[in-house]
Parts: structure tokens; sequence; C-alpha cells
């Protein structure tokens, strides 16, 4: 198991297994600081991220035949990161992201350049200020998968958006292409999703879905007639929601759940 720390402008690795990471100065004209990763065999990757207030870019490069996975915690700050991942052929990679930060601004781009290549991409949040993901999935080699899940729930002076575009050229045949974005909007504030497929070959399997808005006022009574209060109903099913799909990080979500709902957010 491999761990990447930073805390403010301090980046720490432990271990090394499979991987090679190398870091760039931080720029003090753009404030932006550059990790590299490069995963040389099959391996998992935790990255703890806390209190950073410079910009960072990671670049992550799976290499043919790797199997990887990435477990991500974003914590206790205001952020501005750019990640690019690329795929070789038959490598996987899988993701798990959980983001519990204030203002947060994410770029992620996705290249799938090896035949066979596949990543899988889940994101839980619970955003408080303003959350706004950009995703652009290019397959750019045959037979390629994508699966990006985005999950969020939106409360306190919270304003969330997920924008996710996939991209496949003509001739790039047998591509499984999957887009899905949910939000659970406790505020009044407006929340966006906008999934984009932009396909230029038939031979394509892809799907898309986007949905804003409140956990079911049968869902609600159904548990409050059981003598559950309504926050507590609100917590069970926002751990339902967001819970789903996390492996990792599953202890440090249910805590972190249980966090927001010790007082009245609305």
């Amino acid at each position: 198991m491999n761990k990447i720390t930073v805390y403010g402008e301090d980046i720490k690795i432990e271990n090394k297994e499979g991987i090679e990471v190398s870091i760039g100065e931080a720029s003090k004209f753009l404030n932006v600081q550059s990790v590299k990763i490069k995963i040389l065999e099959d391996t998992d990757i935790v990255i703890d991220v806390s209190k950073v207030d410079i910009k960072l870019d990671f670049y992550i490069n799976v290499l043919k035949g790797v199997k990887a996975n990435i477990y991500e915690y974003k914590h206790d700050g205001d952020y501005k990161f750019q990640y690019k991942y690329y795929l070789e052929e038959n490598s996987y990679l899988n993701i798990e992201k959980i983001n519990d930060g204030q203002s947060i601004k994410e770029m992620t781009v996705v290249n799938l350049n090896g035949e066979e290549a596949k990543i899988d991409f889940n994101l839980k949040t619970i955003s408080k200020k303003d959350e706004k993901y950009n995703f652009l999935v290019y397959h750019n080699a045959k037979n390629t998968v994508s699966n990006i899940v985005n999950n969020g729930v939106n409360i306190l002076d919270g304003e969330l958006e997920f924008n996710v575009s996939g991209f496949v050229s003509n001739g790039i045949i047998g591509c499984d292409i999957n887009q899905s974005g949910r939000i659970i909007n406790m505020t009044e504030n407006p929340c966006t999703i906008k999934p984009n497929l932009f396909i230029d070959e038939e031979d394509v399997v892809a799907n898309h879905s986007a949905l804003i808005g409140t956990f079911s006022p049968d869902e609600i009574f159904y548990l409050m007639s059981r003598g559950i209060s309504r926050k507590d109903s609100e917590n069970l099913l926002t751990k339902g929601f967001l819970l789903n799909g996390i492996t990792y990080y599953r202890k440090t979500l249910e805590e972190m759940i249980n966090k927001y709902w010790r007082w009245d957010y609305a």
C-alpha cells in the first residue's frame, strides 16, 4: 500500500511499491505544484489531502497491463486541483474519491490511450460552499471502458455542479461509456449536472443519467413512522446514498456524514 500525504505545501510519500513519483517545484507566479505518478505494477495508492493552500496538478500514468486502485480523501480546505490520467493497453484504474473541503474546483481529464483500458471513477462529496467538477473523458483506443459516477449532497451554503463530457472519434469501435450523476439538494441553492456525449462512431454503447432532487417523501415518512426522527432518517438515507461503492474510506465517509447531521443544516 502506497500513501501520499499532502498537508499545506508539504508532500510526503510512503512505501513507493510499484510506483515512481516525482514532485515539481511550486511555481511562485502561478502558485501551482505538480505531482507525477507512474504506476508500474498492480498496487493500491492512498492519497490524503488537507489544508493545501496552493494549486495542485496530478499526472497519473498507468502502464500496460497494470491494475491499480486510488483512494483519495480531501478535507479541511479550499482546493483548485487538476487531474490527468493516462491509461495504456489493457490497464485498469479504480478511483474512489471522498471530498469534505470547503470551496472545491476540480478538472479531471481521462485519456484511455490503449485498447481494453478501463477506468471506474466514484466521487462522493458533501457540498457546503461552491463545488464545481469538470470531467473530460477521451476514448482514444478501441474497446475502452469508462464508468464515471458522481454523487453529492448539498447543504448549508452549497452550490454543486458536475460537468462530464465523453469523447469517441470515428473508427474507435467497441467502447463502453457510462456517466451517472445524482445530487441530493437539501437547500434552495442552485445545483447543476451536465452530462455530455460527443460520439462520432456507431459501434459504441453510451449511457448517461442525471438526477437532482431531495429524498423521497415516502422514504422519509416510512422511517419516521418507525419512530426515527427526520434528521436521523436523512442521516440513514444519506449513508445509503453516499456509502454505495466506497470500500477503503467507508468508515471515514460514515463519520463525515454523522458530523453534518448533528445540527440543523437547513
